[in-house]
């Protein structure tokens, strides 16, 4: 930039001209965009203050989109996914619960299928089991169990894998696993780990009869695909068994390592046909990782009857409904599936809506809706972290707490350490929890997953589990959400870049 700069010196009038009409036209092209305002506004300030360039980093950075060969990849896996989901009966057994579902609260049915429209790859299931764990030691011991259960096969996605305690009790079993001819994959993010793991720890792995596989690898290349990280963290035995949440493999998670405080999270195991959900959304990122054409029958064979409450379906309505649900950056995914799970959660509230979230970083729609939930009586609360693994980010979490606590939102700070459990749950009917943060990164950019539940037991428990939470917590009143001068500089140097990040 600075030689380019110093070379157009000699030529002002011209390197005018030509800036002044790329900026016009990156201006159409942003005015046009169908997309957030904020998103807008921020790139229009880059464009402004940087003539040219701004426009050429608007141009290389600005779309929310994988590269052309992984988009051509996944829409090829998407079509080979759907044809398995309606080969294996998935679609069907989908349908006949959205119609369930639907006649049970026909506002819970809409919801259920926005949801399903929003993600191609999801399905709605009967909920045949479901266990909501309330910290990663709780949840780290049932899945050594169910890995050490494994007959077929065993997939683990992960965005952090660090060698430790945790990961040697996993490496433990998988090994032993993979010997006995258990189908054994590895997926795990190569910036996540970055500094977590050795160079060639995929090799390593592939060396015991693990396929490993290191998703989208960091190459000094100037593109904007390497935004699109794999933030998931699945865990699938036998298609038949899943775990989802805020755990990651590493030390901090089951507080075998303490960095902030107690470090607590959360997640869920389903069992039954659910599970199948989540084996779909492995499935599509370890294919467009690996490159590879999988047999997706030969993981996800037909349902049976038996399995889905057919023919009669008297059992399924007094069950409650489970849709693992994957969010992605465009065009795969439609539209933001993370951020219209939380707005269709908290636009139906009718009583409470409860939230837990690492990280405060809502744009305007998610602000007005918690606003607007908070005004018609909703009891709306959201608990952040106490001690916060960034200092920075921190102050921009706290930025978003006058506004809120102003409109009658009640805010609460984990005392007891750093909370990374990411889980809505509402009026006892519905409720999520996976790995999708309250961050633009997270909303926009990253491969994430959730489970979805509807009328399920479970809901009772999580509630019950945030409830507890609460009470390790304290309240942030309006004079305490008041922002100091340093915060206040800080937000207002920030807040322009967040939709960028």
């Amino acid at each position: 930039m600075a030689l380019v700069l110093n070379y157009a010196a000699s030529y002002y009038a011209a390197f005018n001209v030509v800036a002044r009409v790329i900026g016009v036209l990156v201006f159409l092209s942003l005015i046009n965009r169908d997309t957030n305002p904020e998103f807008k506004l921020t790139w229009l300030a880059v464009v402004l203050i940087l003539p040219l360039f701004g426009a050429l980093l608007y141009v290389i950075f600005s779309k929310r989109y994988t590269t052309r060969s992984e988009t051509k990849f996944l829409l090829s896996l998407g079509e080979k996914l759907n044809k398995n989901r309606k080969e294996s009966r998935d679609l069907a057994v989908s349908n006949e619960m959205l119609s369930l579902l639907s006649s049970r609260d026909f506002g819970l049915g809409g919801i259920a299928l926005s949801l399903t429209s929003s993600d191609p790859l999801s399905c709605l299931y009967p909920d045949t089991g479901a266990k909501y764990y309330s910290s990663g030691e709780e949840l780290y011991s049932d899945l050594l169990l169910a890995l050490e259960s494994a007959e077929k096969y065993i997939f683990l996605e992960y965005f952090i894998i660090e060698e430790g305690v945790m990961w040697e009790g996993i490496y433990a079993v998988l090994k032993k696993r993979a010997s006995e001819g258990v189908t054994v994959r590895v997926l795990y993010d190569d910036f996540g780990s970055m500094s977590t793991l050795p160079k060639g720890f995929d090799k390593s792995l592939l060396r015991d009869g693990i396929e490993a596989r290191c998703f989208s690898p960091i190459r000094p290349t100037l593109t904007s695909s390497h935004n699109n990280r794999d933030h998931r963290k699945i865990a699938v035995i036998d298609g038949e068994v899943a775990f989802t949440g805020g755990v990651n493999v590493a030390d901090e998670y089951i507080n075998e390592r303490r960095r902030f405080g107690y470090w607590k999270d959360g997640g869920i195991r389903v069992e039954g046909i659910a599970a199948r959900g989540f084996a779909r959304l492995f499935l599509s990122l370890f294919d467009l990782t690996a490159r590879s054409d999988d047999d997706y029958g030969k993981f996800l064979p037909p349902i049976e009857a038996s399995e889905a409450g057919a023919p009669e379906g008297k059992d399924v309505m007094r069950r409650g409904f489970l849709l693992p649900l994957g969010s992605g950056p465009m065009p795969f995914y439609r539209s933001p599936v993370g951020k219209s799970a939380l707005m269709n959660i908290i636009c139906a509230a009718k009583h409470y809506v409860y939230i837990t979230t690492p990280y405060l970083i809502i744009d305007y729609d998610l602000t007005e809706a918690l606003l607007a939930a908070a005004k018609r009586g909703v009891d709306v609360r959201i608990i952040t972290p106490g001690i916060a693994d960034k200092r920075l980010i921190k102050i921009i979490t706290k930025s978003a707490y006058p506004a809120l606590c102003e409109g009658g939102v009640r805010i609460f700070e984990y005392t007891k350490g750093f909370i990374h459990e990411k889980t809505v749950v509402s009026d006892d009917v519905i409720a999520m929890t996976g790995t999708v943060n309250l961050d633009y990164r997270s909303l926009a950019h990253h491969f994430e997953d959730m489970l979805a539940l509807f009328l399920s037991d479970e809901i009772i428990n999580i509630r019950l589990g945030v409830q507890k939470t609460l009470s390790d917590c304290c309240e942030i009143t309006k004079d305490e959400a008041k922002l100091g001068v340093t915060e206040r500089v800080v937000r207002a140097l920030t807040r322009i870049i967040f939709p960028l990040l």
